[in-house]
């Protein structure tokens, strides 16, 4: 599914749900991007990983999709860690320090096995 120009990809591991980000995160995408989130959570899905090992790029829209997602997540009983992020991605998190509020890891195994433990 396309959202602006950010390319999702879903797919189940249990209780979580994985949802790939391939694209540009900004702006332009961040309000299908942020709506096509928040619908998977509106299904009950509140365990996500977000894999952004394909996300070229993020501004601070995006940053807020992700925030707006996560405190959905966590109000209904859930959390969201990040898969993946590119160099780029990382240091974009640092300097805003959500990196100390969104997990992050490089394999898919401890990712899942943090929102299932």
């Amino acid at each position: 599914m396309t959202e602006g120009n950010v390319v999702l990809a879903r797919r189940s591991s249990g209780s979580v749900e994985l949802v790939s980000l391939a694209g540009t995160l900004d702006a332009w995408s961040e309000p299908d991007v942020r709506a096509a989130l928040k619908a998977v959570l509106a299904e009950g899905r509140s365990l996500l990983v977000l894999d952004v090992s394909r996300l070229k790029r993020v501004d601070s829209t995006g940053l807020s999709a992700f925030l707006s997602v996560l405190k959905a997540a966590r109000a209904a009983g859930g959390d969201v860690v990040l898969l993946g992020p590119s160099t780029s991605v990382l240091a974009v998190l640092r300097l805003t320090r959500l990196d100390q509020i969104l997990e992050s890891f490089d394999d898919e195994g401890a990712a899942l096995g943090r929102l299932t433990a």
